[in-house]
């Protein structure tokens, strides 16, 4: 496992987690506008 934590692969896993936070925060964001647009 710890090849894959080298300092090599850490700006890939940064960005690759910056990607799937801001997805995540986007799509709460669609669903939660669209709940809140129908009640």
């Amino acid at each position: 496992m710890k090849k894959y934590f080298t300092f090599q692969s850490a700006p890939m896993t940064i960005v690759v987690a910056l990607i799937v936070m801001s997805w995540l925060s986007f799509l709460s964001v669609v669903l939660f506008g669209e709940f809140s647009g129908r009640y």
